[in-house]
This record gives structure tokens, C-alpha cells and sequence, in this order.
């Protein structure tokens, strides 16, 4: 799954907002009930997310990630939980209005989760696309 989002704001700031993993929760309180670093290095990442999905029940979802940062591009995999191996890049480029940020996701999810791919695909996409929004907008507030 693929998709686009231009942001008004520039590229080194959402950079800098999308690898500040102690703020995550904050910018979506909702579905992220928590996230914790487990280790930290220059260009490496682990943490650990809890995950509430609200569709026809409520779902939580615990799960770790590797986050590769570098050249602006996050790569994260997640390493375990239902969407094991699944592989997210977000690269961001900058364009003419501010930042143009690409995410792909190859998500796999282990065989008892495979029913709800569409809920997960849909709710992954949405987690993302909310980050950017408030990101941008954080920012944008900022300023003012």
C-alpha cells in the first residue's frame, strides 16, 4: 500500500517531529495508548507501541518496531506482534509549498489476523496520515 501527503511545512522540521518518538503519543492520544524507547542510537530506534483500534470492539495491539532514520527516511519494522515483519518507509522530499512525505507498507499479519487486513490496512493508514496532519499543523502553530 502506497500513498502521498503534501506538508506545508518544511522538510527539516517534519523530519525532526516524525523521529521524536516521545511526543508520539501526544499527537495521537486515541490510538496510541503508549510508546516506550527500549534502546536508542544515532540512526536507530526500538520501541514498543500499545495500539487501540476501535472498530466494531475494541482492539489493543502491542507490538515493538526497529526505526532505521537516516537521509530523511524512516524505515521501521515492526518486530513483533499480528503485523510482524511488516515493513513501513516514510521519505520525504522537499517540494516547491514545503515537504512531500511518500510512505509504503508491506503489511503482513500472522494467519489469526489476516480477517481483519481491510480494519488494518485502513487503521495503519490512518494512524499515519493523522501523524502528518498534526505535525504540520504543530509546527505551522509555532510559528505564529
Amino acid at each position: 500500500m502506497e500513498f502521498s501527503m503534501n506538508m506545508e511545512s518544511n522538510i527539516e522540521e517534519v523530519f525532526s517531529e516524525l523521529i521524536n518518538f516521545e511526543n508520539m503519543p501526544n499527537l495521537l492520544p486515541r490510538q496510541l495508548k503508549s510508546l516506550e524507547i527500549i534502546s536508542k542510537e544515532d540512526n536507530h530506534v526500538v520501541t514498543r507501541e500499545t495500539l487501540t483500534f476501535k472498530t466494531i470492539v475494541k482492539n489493543e495491539i502491542v507490538q515493538e518496531s526497529n526505526h532505521k532514520i537516516g537521509n530523511n527516511e524512516i524505515i521501521t519494522t515492526i518486530t513483533s506482534g499480528p503485523a510482524k515483519d511488516s515493513v513501513i518507509n516514510m521519505k520525504l522530499e522537499k517540494d516547491e509549498s514545503g515537504t512531500n512525505v511518500k510512505i509504503n507498507i508491506e503489511l503482513k499479519l500472522s494467519l489469526k489476523a489476516r480477517i481483519l487486513l481491510p480494519i488494518v490496512k485502513k487503521a495503519y493508514a490512518s494512524l499515519l496520515t493523522g501523524v502528518l496532519y498534526k505535525v504540520d499543523n504543530l509546527i505551522m502553530e509555532r510559528r505564529v
